[in-house]
């Protein structure tokens, strides 16, 4: 079995799927890691503790995890991996999104709107029943197109502008972080959105430290608050607290 690294050293691995501006491409772009990141990285320096992060494919970061090759996942719904251990503080608030070509008139408001749509969506992410239910219908296997990988939005968001898929789905802020590094937010158009759901930072119920740690990036995320640090960090990537006092 892993050593889990808080127990081996004084250091805290944490893996992630690159989700930007959650979690960014860390290696090309080190002063931009993503909010989730660099608050995950303020918290646990604080307590003394080296920070390792690490990106994989979404599907490959959970399982890093809960095998405790990695100490934290960074960017769970609860959805994600109901069994892990989780805090009461959240580190964002995901709403997933339709997007289609800007000349489209489409527009989600029920489940039954998806029909005959060509979706492209990524596997290892869910979106809450019905439409996880609708997506992974294998009836539907000829116009939902499961795609996965790091560069999976890249894949998604170019079949949509090329008439090869009707509708994608992904979390607002992932999109519009995405127009905002293509230049292309013009040739596309939000078409209705869906459940939102808090995102946090979790551990594997296998790890002999979970609940430590999971209680650790709660007060942490009290303090960055409180001291204006979060506000900072938040500012950057031009996302709003979405704490309700």
């Amino acid at each position: 079995m892993a050593t889990a690294g808080i127990v081996s050293a004084n250091e805290i691995k944490v893996a992630g799927a690159l989700w930007c501006p959650y979690n960014c491409a860390v290696e090309k772009d080190p002063e931009r890691k993503g909010f989730m990141i660099d608050m995950v990285e303020a918290i646990v320096s604080r307590q003394g503790y080296q920070f390792n992060y690490t990106e994989y494919p979404w599907r490959r970061a959970l399982i890093a995890t809960r095998a405790l090759d990695q100490d934290l996942l960074a960017g769970t719904l609860k959805t994600d991996a109901p069994d892990f251990v989780f805090g009461k503080q959240a580190f964002g608030l995901s709403r997933s999104c339709f997007v289609t070509r800007a000349d489209s008139n489409w527009q989600y408001t029920r489940v039954g709107d998806l029909k005959n749509q060509r979706i492209a969506v990524n596997k290892d992410q869910t979106f809450g029943d019905p439409v996880d239910s609708y997506l992974r219908d294998p009836r539907r296997r000829s116009y939902v197109f499961l795609g996965s990988g790091s560069d999976y939005l890249n894949a998604q968001m170019q079949a949509v502008g090329r008439a090869q898929v009707d509708v994608t789905l992904e979390d607002e802020y992932v999109v519009r972080d995405w127009f905002k590094r293509n230049g292309k937010e013009s040739e596309y158009r939000f078409a209705g959105c869906i459940n939102s759901g808090l995102v946090f930072v979790s551990a594997s119920p296998r790890h002999p430290k979970a609940k430590a740690m999971v209680e650790m990036l709660d007060r942490g995320v009290v303090e960055l608050r409180q001291s204006g640090e979060l506000a900072k960090i938040l500012a950057k990537y031009g996302i709003a607290d979405w704490h309700q006092p």
